[in-house]
């Protein structure tokens, strides 16, 4: 369980969060929506533990280990798809080569490890990217933005990701400014606007 209450953020006399009360339970799936700048990317950054409260408290039930994709993801672009991945790998030593290989596979790259990352296109980095959240099986998921450029085969693919990650009772977390195709994952949907929860 994490627990946000009475949370706040300014950053350079701005607020960008305002009083969030949030609960999101084990095996759940949140869903925030809202415009560019609503305060999206700002409450996932603060969930994680990337910046911390101005005000109110963030509470964790246990140590969590994240997977998290926030804005741009980085990567070694002159290197492969595989020596990224196996670099990520190598930090915490939770999984692998096999490991890394069966989400290359499920995200349909597995044809294209060898491949310089420079050479990829914007969904095929996005899927990369997905690869690099998922593949050592956090207990929480955090995606901001997800689905751009993805087609539909593999948006198909990613849903059914979270889906199975909710499945082991995991937590998911995802922003998304446009539409989702499968809204009956989501345990709550959550509008935003303003650096505040308004739905």
């Amino acid at each position: 369980m994490i627990k946000l209450k009475s949370v706040s953020k300014n950053i350079s006399g701005k607020d960008v969060l305002v009083d969030i009360d949030l609960l999101i339970e084990e095996g759940k799936c949140v869903l925030l929506r809202g415009h560019n700048g609503c305060g999206k990317t700002m409450l996932l950054r603060l969930i994680c533990g990337l910046i911390k409260p101005t005000q109110g408290e963030v509470f964790n039930e246990k140590d969590y280990r994240y997977g998290v994709i926030i804005e741009t993801p980085s990567f070694f672009l002159n290197e492969t798809a595989i020596y990224n991945l196996k670099f990520l790998a190598s930090i915490n030593k939770l999984i692998t080569e096999d490991t890394i290989n069966e989400y290359l596979k499920k995200l349909n790259l597995y044809d294209f490890k060898n491949k310089r990352v420079k050479t990829y296109s914007l969904g095929m980095k996005q899927r990369l990217a997905l690869c690099q959240a998922f593949m050592e099986e956090p207990d929480v998921i955090i995606l901001d933005e997800p689905f751009n450029a993805l087609d539909d085969e593999n948006l198909k693919i990613i849903y059914e990701l979270i889906d199975e990650f909710k499945q082991k009772g995991k937590m998911v977390i995802i922003a998304s400014h446009g539409e989702v195709q499968r809204s009956d994952l989501f345990d709550e949907i959550i509008q935003m606007n303003a650096g505040k929860i308004v739905i």
